[in-house]
């Protein structure tokens, strides 16, 4: 077979284009062999979870700081100087409590636990062997009781002197120390009224001539029955009621005792004499309440609130929830005023320290 010239013209043709591919192959592959190979491990997404996974050192200190500032504003809020605007209030709650527990202690244990004059009588007049008629050792109810109130004077006067020094005057006026202080007083009822709802103490009205008069558990009891644990509510609400009498002595309410009447009967009615000029200085009935009869309000309303509280006593005594309701609501208040103290306002700044 002949083989003509365009054949072999197309023969050179092919072998020169198999060539260039060919060289074009070879100064591809050197590329291609040194693409660094992707592995599992060196994908973004897994290089941005491991960076996500494992904070770093700025975000650590951020949450350390969050943390501290955190804990700053806990501690400056707990040290809060408390403002004196309407603390009166929480005084005119206390006179009501002194009245509510006072009517029902005395119905049932023949003493008080928080007006200690009384009790000091009731002591005196027992170590003489009267009233004839009274147990021989009735007294020591009321010596109790005023032994528990002095142990509970110096417990929460050192709570209040504790920012200013033991041998000082108790003038601070932090939140932490009147939470804690009311606190205390609360549990201090909590306890008694749970003595007095299960009946291992005494919750019927006193009999005369015998030191304990019974539950209602116990029903009946003998002429000389004795339970001494009607001494254990006794110690712990007059105890408690210390607290409330320091409180006034820290707000410099001195006129305000909460327990006792007579130094208000005796104040309010002698300024009774300068209400007319009071009523001339004021510019009207406005100034008048809020201004310059405002201390003689303050008397006023104590004494109504502790009468009421006694009036409220009794008659929940006599009612079905007994002696037990009555300290059941006095600790209601007691615990309101934790309450009422932890959302109080802090003290005003001065307006020269806001200048500087």
């Amino acid at each position: 077979m002949a083989v003509t010239f365009a054949d072999i013209e197309r023969a050179d043709l092919e072998r020169a284009t198999s060539v260039i591919d060919l060289q074009r192959f070879n100064s591809a592959a050197p590329t291609l062999n040194n693409t660094p190979s992707v592995s599992r491990n060196s994908s973004p997404t897994r290089k941005k979870a491991s960076r996500s996974s494992t904070p770093s050192p700025t975000q650590a200190n951020n949450e350390v700081m969050d943390s501290k500032d955190g804990f700053d504003t806990v501690s400056r809020y707990t040290t809060d100087e408390l403002d004196m605007a309407w603390m009166g209030g929480v005084i005119i709650t206390c006179f009501f409590t002194s009245g509510l527990i006072d009517a029902v202690a005395f119905n049932s244990w023949n003493c008080f636990v928080g007006m200690q004059t009384g009790n000091t009588i009731f002591t005196a007049l027992g170590l003489g062997g009267l009233p004839t008629q009274a147990h021989e050792q009735q007294f020591v109810k009321s010596f109790v009781a005023i032994g528990s109130f002095c142990a509970g004077t110096i417990f929460f006067n050192i709570m209040h002197r504790i920012p200013t020094g033991l041998h000082n005057r108790p003038t601070s006026r932090k939140r932490m120390i009147f939470v804690l202080s009311f606190l205390v007083q609360t549990m201090l009822v909590v306890i008694a009224a749970a003595l007095v709802t299960v009946g291992v103490v005494s919750n019927q009205p006193f009999i005369i001539g015998q030191f304990s008069s019974g539950s209602h558990i116990t029903g009946e009891v003998s002429n000389d029955h004795r339970n001494y644990m009607d001494l254990l509510p006794i110690v712990l609400l007059a105890f408690g009621a210390a607290g409330q009498v320091c409180l006034s002595r820290v707000l410099s309410l001195i006129e305000l005792p909460t327990t006792v009447l007579s130094t208000l009967y005796h104040d309010w009615t002698g300024d009774l004499l300068a209400t007319r000029q009071s009523w001339r200085q004021s510019s009207s009935v406005k100034d008048f309440v809020l201004v310059h009869g405002r201390r003689q309000n303050k008397r006023l309303f104590a004494i109504i609130a502790l009468f009421a509280g006694g009036c409220v006593g009794g008659e929940m005594y006599k009612s079905k929830v007994g002696m037990a309701g009555a300290l059941w609501l006095a600790s209601f208040l007691k615990g309101s005023v934790v309450v009422t103290f932890a959302l109080w306002r802090k003290q005003r700044e001065e307006v020269d320290e806001l200048e500087h």
